[in-house]
């Protein structure tokens, strides 16, 4: 009889332990993201001085794998294009500011595209025109991981 009793105890036993797990490993963990910058530069990009600012993670060339520096200045930015990706990003912030350097001859225009991925699909394609009338232009963009 004491065999009966005991065996739906002791299940009853382990079920309980089963379902009182610690609340700190059940509480979820802040929703994530991969992260892809795409900056393509057109025109005389290289009469403006620039400065672009991608935060939120850690952010790696996408060819080389090499850190991004944390601001981009005019000589991070002599190409046409670029391109940074992160893994476990919550909140991805662009911050640029564009302006026709002082030293340049005029006419002047220059275009940049920035293209921003989530988790390998394209979220938001967004271009700036600039010409030499700009004087410290920004622009800020911000996305989450949601």
């Amino acid at each position: 009889m004491k065999t009966r009793y005991s065996l739906p105890s002791l299940l009853l036993f382990a079920l309980v332990l089963t379902g009182c797990k610690d609340s700190q490993h059940g509480d979820p963990l802040p929703e994530t993201a991969t992260f892809r910058v795409d900056l393509q530069q057109t025109g005389g990009y290289e009469k403006f001085t620039k400065i672009v600012r991608i935060s939120g993670g850690d952010f790696e060339d996408t060819d080389t794998g090499e850190p991004m520096p944390t601001v981009l200045y005019n000589e991070d930015l002599e190409g046409g294009s670029y391109s940074y990706e992160a893994e476990g990003v919550g909140e991805l912030d662009i911050s640029t500011t564009v302006g026709f350097s002082p030293v340049a001859d005029a006419p002047a225009a220059m275009a940049m595209k920035i293209t921003v991925s989530r988790n390998g699909e394209v979220i938001d394609e967004s271009t700036y025109l600039y010409d030499q009338d700009s004087d410290a232009v920004n622009k800020e963009l911000s996305y989450k991981a949601n």
